[in-house]
């Protein structure tokens, strides 16, 4: 018999009451470490659990498409009584979620993540531990009452995936399209720029900048490093390496400073995209030093920037 049989067996052997203690007890342990170690922007280690909350991405994929299976053989299936197949992948996907929501907690709190979404997420994972738990335990009961757990289950780690999503990739994923596929008219405007009129540099230019580059991370939803870039009070603010914007210094200003390392350096920004331009790079040069950003710089920052939906407020 190997190991995994004697694991089965063991699990089979459980009273209703212990199988209801293991999942409960299971479930409070990621509830107490959410409150143990808040997703509160730090980046901390130790690095081992700075590395595995890095595998979050990859754990939860597996028992997502383990849990979504299950159902289907239930349905095909209708036994009256748990199949052995539908057994083990429930367990599986259960211990799964659990395994991955644990990685998620890691990630959050070591690798310097906060935010309303990030905590929407984490609390939404491990609802989905629970209920994919309460799915496992449902298994010595009837056909109809097993499916009922199990889609309730998906419902609830759809909702965590779908939070997950836009975390990763932005807002309205998986719906939105890449850029390549909008037509003309879904495409913002690149906001005007007026010759001879007094131009407000922060929320015509700057503003813009900042929320196709670096407001995905640094914004309410998500907040990487403590740091927020979202409005100017939030620049000047900065987060746990220093202030984003400080005038008249470019070289405290972490906005410029991290834009113009090497691309290879671990703290270049952006992380994810293309990186700034050059004009971009000379419009936040212009901006910190309290100097006018010309129009064809502003222009030619302007175009290389995907409008905003809203700008950014002052």
């Amino acid at each position: 018999m190997t190991p995994l049989h004697r694991i089965e067996e063991r699990l089979r052997g459980l009273s209703p009451w212990q199988a209801f203690g293991l999942v409960a007890g299971a479930n409070l342990i990621l509830v107490g470490l959410a409150f143990a170690l808040p997703a509160d922007g730090g980046e901390r280690g130790p690095a081992i659990l700075s590395i595995l909350g890095n595998f979050h991405i990859l754990a939860l994929h597996i028992p997502a498409a383990v849990l979504l299976i299950v159902p289907m053989f239930e349905f095909f299936e209708r036994h009256e009584q748990a199949t052995a197949t539908v057994r083990r992948l429930s367990v599986f996907s259960a211990a799964g979620t659990w395994g991955a929501v644990l990685c998620g907690i890691f990630h959050a709190h070591f690798n310097g993540f906060e935010g309303d979404a990030v905590q929407l997420h984490l609390w939404g994972g491990i609802a989905a531990s629970i209920f994919a738990g309460i799915a496992s335990l449902l298994l010595s009961q009837g056909f109809l009452l097993r499916l009922v757990g199990q889609v309730v289950a998906i419902g609830v780690m759809s909702f965590a995936a779908h939070v997950g999503g836009e975390l990763q990739h932005g807002d309205g994923f998986p719906f939105k399209p890449n850029k390549s596929v909008l037509t003309q008219k879904d495409v913002p405007p690149t906001p005007v720029v007026d010759n001879g009129q007094k131009r407000d540099d922060y929320a015509q230019v700057i503003a813009p900048i900042l929320e196709a580059h670096c407001v995905e991370c640094h914004g309410a939803k998500k907040v990487k490093g403590k740091l927020r870039m979202d409005s100017l009070e939030a620049l000047k603010k900065g987060g746990s390496e220093g202030s984003a914007f400080v005038p008249g210094d470019l070289q405290k200003s972490l906005m410029h400073v991290r834009v113009t390392l090497d691309p290879s350096d671990e703290e270049f920004m952006p992380t994810e995209g293309n990186p700034l331009t050059k004009d971009q790079v000379q419009a936040f040069a212009l901006f910190i030093e309290g100097k006018p950003i010309p129009d064809d710089v502003a222009k030619a920052a302007l175009a290389a920037t995907k409008a905003p939906k809203q700008a950014p407020k002052k």
